[in-house]
C-alpha cells in the first residue's frame, strides 16, 4: 500500500535570546519537556537515522571573533537517532502492550541565509516516517514533513532545540491521530486473522461441476468434442481452486475462503463405446481425489497459526503444495490401477478413496 506523505509549513518565529556571539560548536540537547501527545494505539520502539546525508543537521550563520559572518555546523548530541530516541523514551508514554512502531528520520536540517537588511532567515525541516518493525525490515505506514521558518538578528541565538521539539510534536500528533482513525480498519494494523472455510457452489450448474457427494458424474457430462488418441475409454481433468474474501472488523482480519473442487464438462472426454458403470466409476474416483486433497488444504488452513501480514503468502504456498499433492495422487491412482484396467487394484483404490472421503461403503 502507498505511504501517506503529509507536507506542512508551520509557524514563523522571531528568535528571542540576546547573545553577542553564538558558539555553534556546542551540541544541541533536547530538553525533557513532554510533547503533549498520549498514544493509545502505539508506542515508539526505536528511532532510526535514515538520512542519505549523515552530516551535522545545522549550518548556522554566526559572528566570528573578527566580526565576520561565517557558517558553522552543529548537531544533536549523539546524532539525530540517539538524541530523538532518548527524548521520546523520557517524554512520550511507552505502553508496550500497544503496537510497536519504528520512527525513521528521513531528513532533518537547519539552514540559514543572510537577508539584505542584515537579519538572518532560517528554516528547520523534519521529515519523519512511521512503520511497523518486521523480521524483514520495516512495513511503511505514514510519512510526515513539517518545517519551522524564523527570522533573527545576527545578535540573537536561534532557538533550534525548541523548534525541533515543535516539529517532533507536530509529527507525533499527526501520526497519533492517524493511528486512532485507522487502527481498526487498516489491514497493516490488524492484530490477528480468523478464517472461515466453505465449499464453493453455484445455484445453476453450467459447464463446471462443483463437487458434491450428491452429484455423481454421468456420461452426458462428457462433452468434449476433441478426438483423443488416448487408448483408454475416457478422460477427465478435475481441478482445485479457491475464492478469498477478507474484511477488517475491529482490528481483526476475517478471511472467508470458498474452496473449489471442480470438473469442466468441456474437458471431459469419452469414447462412444464402452460407456459402462465400471469406467464411469474410475473417472468419478479422479473427481473424488481432488475433493480429498481440497479437504486437506482446508485442514491446513484451519490449523495454521497465522499473522495478518503473512497469511496471504501462506495460502499461496499451501495452494501450490495442494496442486502438487493432487497431481501425485492422481498419477499414483492411474499407475496402480493401470488406468482402471486392473480391477483388483481399482477395488483397493475405491475402498481407500471412500475411507478418505469418510464414506461408508
Amino acid at each position: 500500500m502507498r505511504t501517506h506523505i503529509i507536507y506542512k509549513i508551520i509557524f514563523t518565529f522571531f528568535a528571542g535570546i540576546l547573545l553577542c556571539v553564538f558558539d555553534s560548536s556546542a551540541q544541541i540537547v533536547l530538553g525533557n519537556i513532554p510533547p503533549g501527545v498520549k498514544p493509545t494505539e502505539f508506542y515508539i520502539s526505536q528511532v532510526h537515522d535514515k538520512r542519505t546525508n549523515k552530516e551535522p543537521i545545522a549550518k548556522l550563520l554566526v559572528t566570528s571573533h573578527t566580526n565576520k559572518m561565517i557558517s558553522q555546523q552543529t548537531d544533536l548530541q549523539g546524532g539525530p537517532a540517539t538524541a530523538i530516541n532518548r527524548y521520546l523514551n523520557r517524554n512520550l508514554p511507552k505502553n508496550q502492550s500497544l503496537t510497536a512502531v519504528t520512527m525513521g528520520i528521513e531528513d532533518l536540517h537547519v539552514r540559514e541565509t543572510a537577508l539584505s537588511n542584515g537579519n538572518i532567515s532560517g528554516k528547520v525541516t523534519l521529515k519523519a516516517s512511521f512503520g511497523l518493525p518486521k523480521n524483514y525490515g520495516v512495513a511503511p505506514l505514514v510519512t510526515t514533513q513539517y518545517a519551522v521558518n524564523y527570522v533573527r538578528s545576527p545578535t540573537l541565538s536561534p532557538q533550534i532545540e525548541g523548534y525541533l521539539r515543535t516539529l517532533l510534536k507536530s509529527s507525533l500528533t499527526y501520526f497519533n491521530n492517524w493511528m486512532n482513525e485507522n487502527a481498526d480498519t487498516d489491514p497493516r494494523l490488524a492484530k490477528s486473522v480468523k478464517f472461515t472455510l466453505s465449499d464453493y457452489s453455484e445455484k445453476t450448474e453450467g459447464d463446471t461441476i462443483y463437487y458434491s457427494p450428491k452429484r455423481k458424474l454421468r456420461w452426458d457430462d462428457f462433452q468434449s468434442r476433441n478426438i483423443s488418441s488416448n487408448k483408454y475409454q475416457a478422460l477427465v481433468m478435475p481441478g482445485i481452486g479457491y475464492i478469498q474474501d477478507a474484511k477488517i472488523i475491529n482490528g481483526v482480519v476475517h478471511v472467508h475462503i470458498a474452496v473449489k473442487a471442480y470438473l469442466p464438462k468441456s474437458a471431459a472426454w469419452s469414447r462412444s463405446t464402452g460407456r459402462d458403470a465400471y469406467t464411469l466409476n474410475h473417472e468419478q474416483r479422479h473427481f473424488d481425489i481432488v475433493k480429498i486433497i481440497a479437504e486437506q488444504f482446508k485442514e491446513k488452513v484451519k490449523n495454521a497459526d497465522l499473522q495478518p501480514d503473512t497469511y496471504d503468502a501462506f495460502l499461496n504456498m499451501q495452494y501450490l503444495d495442494t496442486m502438487r499433492d493432487a497431481h501425485a495422487m492422481q498419477k499414483a491412482y492411474d499407475k496402480e490401477t493401470s488406468h482402471g484396467l486392473n480391477r483388483v487394484a481399482q477395488a483397493s483404490w475405491d475402498e481407500k478413496i471412500d475411507k478418505l472421503l469418510g464414506l461408508t461403503r
